[in-house]
């Protein structure tokens, strides 16, 4: 069966967890700039991988149109952002709002929805999100005085992290395997 790659990143990370994956599965990940030559139109299946912002995922206006085309194929989403993997501390439904917005369960039924943390690098933004940024860090420096999670978020984003890991894929390959 074959299967497409495609992935939307700014920073690096969706880059990575797109390589990561092509490598599992022994294909290529393809930029999201090159993706009228990917190999989409042949493929059964069709991976997106793509970085939460403002409350959706950039590039899922490609994807529906992709899906409402053809949409007998098999299609999963893999939404990177800076939110912990789900825990009880941070549960799923933090990132829940974001696939919603971006891909309707009543209209995508069938999409499979993964999520993977990536990471934050300040310096690898372009210059609008930077200063959406800096008036998100004082936004969250408000809250911070008294949630402890928006605390803990907004230091970490200060400072900059990776938290890509190989193994946030496996139910990815789980699902495409079975």
């Amino acid at each position: 069966m074959s299967t497409a790659v495609v992935y939307c990143s700014q920073t690096g990370f969706t880059e990575k967890y797109a390589r990561w994956l092509a490598e599992s599965l022994g294909t290529r990940a393809v930029p999201f700039a090159d993706r009228a030559s990917a190999g989409v139109a042949a493929a059964e299946t069709v991976v997106f991988l793509s970085w939460f912002h403002a409350g959706g995922l950039k590039g899922a206006r490609w994807l529906r149109s992709v899906m409402d085309a053809r949409p007998e194929r098999r299609y999963v989403v893999v939404g990177v952002g800076a939110y912990p993997m789900p825990s009880d501390e941070w549960p799923k439904s933090e990132t829940d709002a974001g696939f919603e917005h971006a891909f309707p369960h009543e209209r995508y039924p069938r999409l499979a929805r993964f999520y993977c943390q990536g990471g934050f690098d300040f310096d690898r933004l372009c210059a609008l999100d930077k200063l959406a940024m800096r008036a998100f860090f004082r936004m969250q420096a408000k809250e911070a005085e008294t949630d402890p999670r928006a605390a803990f978020a907004l230091d970490a984003m200060r400072e900059g992290f990776d938290g890509t890991r190989r193994e946030y894929l496996q139910p990815v390959l789980e699902h495409l395997r079975g």
